[in-house]
Parts: C-alpha cells; structure tokens; sequence
C-alpha cells in the first residue's frame, strides 16, 4: 500500500479461527517458498509448492483490500463479497480460485512493499466499455519478488492472455519456476504493469482494458489560489495551494497529505509531470507513510491559510511510491 515497512496495518475482518488455521498455513508456505527471492538470491518454486503460493498473493491481496471502508467497498472501491466468501469456502483446495492467472518474477526498484488491485475490461473495439469490470488483476512486491496474478471473474469473460515481459507462469503450474527469469519490472514501469497494460489478450481484436471507473480521473481545475483534485471515492474534492505548482516550474517538489468526507486520508505528490496521489487508506498508515518521507515540513502561506507540507529532495521525485485501486 505504498513505500512503508510491511505488514504495518492491520486488518480487523479476520475471525481468529481462520487468521490461525488456513490463512496461517498459508503465510508458513509462503514464507518457506519465498523468503530467499525476496532477498534477492536465485531459486526454483517446486510444482507442488506452486499453487499455495499463488493462493496465498490471491488472499493477501484479497486482504489488503479489506482496509478500505465498508461504505467505501459499498460504493464500487473494494471488490466483492462474494470473492471473500468463495476463497474462503475453496479453501480446503488449497490453490487459488478458478480462473486465475499468477506470473512471478524480480522487481528492480526499491519500492520495499506494495499491495495493488486494478479491476479490468475484456475490450472488443468499436464496442462500448461495458458497466461491470470482467476481473481484477493483483500485484504484490515484497523485497525483489514481484508476483502478478489476474482473476476472470465469470466463465464467459474469459480469454487467453500472453505476458509482456515473460515472467514465467506460476499458476496454473506448468514446470518447476526458476527465479529470476524473464525481463524484470522496473519502477518507472510498475504502475502501467500493476494495472495488467504487460498483460495481452491471445485473440486477435480484443484487448484487456483497465476499466476506467477506477482508472481514471477528472483532470484537476484551478478554483482561486487553489488547485481542486477529484478524490478516489468520486464524491469530493482535495484541495492544495496553487503556489506548489509555481513550485514545480522552479523543480521544486512537495508531499502532503489530505482528506476527504469519506473519511478517507491521502498521499499526494508533485512531480514534473504533474500531481500523483501516492496512497489512499486510513488515516494513521497515511500519516506513517508521510512522515517515513524524506525531506524538510515547510509552511506555504496561502488566502486559505498556512499549508503543511514536506519539501522532497531531489532524488526522492525519482522514486515510485503506489496507490491501492480497485
């Protein structure tokens, strides 16, 4: 959920009985399979040991997601109940649910962690974008591990897909997996990767799409001496000094948080090409998150009022911090 230590949030929606049996199993298995790719060093993820790590990235984004709100999830940012509740009663299958694609490979970057879910759209062209995403793909970064997974979420939207950078497939298992293999996911590149645009669809004509509800967002307006930016949930608006723009001609860049009505607390960024939103979730991760920023809190006056934010140094404009979608 952005560049912040691992595992900082907790998640509360977890009864004891499967945060202690199946669910633990499966950290057991990930972590005995895992734990040497994360650091870095060279290994083979043995076909029997292949579909409960794929099912453990299945729950662990599954339970990232959890951190967003419940009216939040009721207002399209989440995923469904009913993927929560077929994990849980597959789970004696101890392998992802049906219809799932997982890839596994190196990350080059120094992103630390990152939890991202970005529902999608089977695109046939000439045809309008239809109402309801056909899937969501997942990616999580631990260390220098990187693993991709997609979900079809009903039989008829599904199609055969090839990866860009030829990871090797994970599940559904093929062969024994050697790490590292294929061309590795840089940071400049994990946002167009995390949000399936490496994935291609194998049929000639029809494209997989992230779904633009959730990709998507109004351009930012100019109000005054404000900058107005649409939030994530879609019905409210952010504000930040107009002066942090001027900033950015002169190379100056800045971090910030805020929040919206939801509640819901943010991570913004300026860059040069423009302002990102680095994180959404609760508000003391998102505190955590700035304060593990680097740089000096300056205030910048404005009509509204004195704005606190965090001036970065140069070098940290370069590096990649990720937002949760879905």
């Amino acid at each position: 959920m952005g560049k912040q230590p691992p595992y900082r949030l907790q998640v509360k929606n977890v009864c004891a009985t499967c945060n202690n049996g199946w669910m633990s199993k499966l950290e057991d298995a990930a972590q005995r399979v895992l734990t040497p790719l994360i650091l870095g060093e060279s290994g083979t993820i043995a076909l029997e040991d292949q579909p409960l790590v794929a099912m453990w990235a299945q729950k662990t984004a599954l339970t990232a997601m959890l951190l967003s709100s419940e009216e939040q999830r009721e207002g399209g940012y989440g995923l469904s109940k009913a993927e929560y509740r077929a994990l849980y009663e597959t789970r004696k299958r101890k392998q992802p649910l049906e219809r799932s694609r997982f890839w596994v490979g190196r990350y080059q970057g120094d992103a630390g962690s990152a939890v991202r879910v970005m529902p999608f759209t089977v695109r046939v062209a000439g045809i309008p974008e239809p109402d309801l995403p056909a899937g969501y793909t997942l990616t999580i970064v631990l260390g220098e591990l990187v693993v991709h997974g997609m979900r079809f979420v009903s039989p008829a939207s599904e199609i055969d897909v090839t990866m860009d950078l030829g990871m090797p497939q994970l599940w559904p298992p093929l062969m024994p997996v050697q790490w590292p293999a294929g061309r590795p996911c840089t940071e400049d590149e994990f946002l167009r990767f995390s949000a399936g645009k490496m994935l291609r669809s194998a049929i000639e004509h029809i494209e997989l799409k992230p779904w633009t509800h959730a990709a998507e967002l109004p351009q930012s307006s100019v109000v005054g001496d404000k900058v107005e930016v649409p939030a994530l949930c879609r019905k409210h608006v952010l504000y930040y000094p107009i002066a942090l723009l001027r900033e950015v001609l002169r190379g100056r860049f800045y971090a910030f948080t805020t929040a919206c009505e939801c509640p819901n607390a943010y991570l913004l960024q300026t860059e040069p090409d423009g302002t990102h939103c680095k994180a959404a979730g609760p508000a003391d991760g998102i505190s955590m998150m700035y304060e593990d920023l680097p740089g000096d809190e300056v205030i910048i006056p404005g009509a509204g009022g004195n704005f606190l934010c965090k001036r970065l140094p140069a070098e940290a404009t370069t590096v990649a911090t990720f937002v949760q979608h879905a």
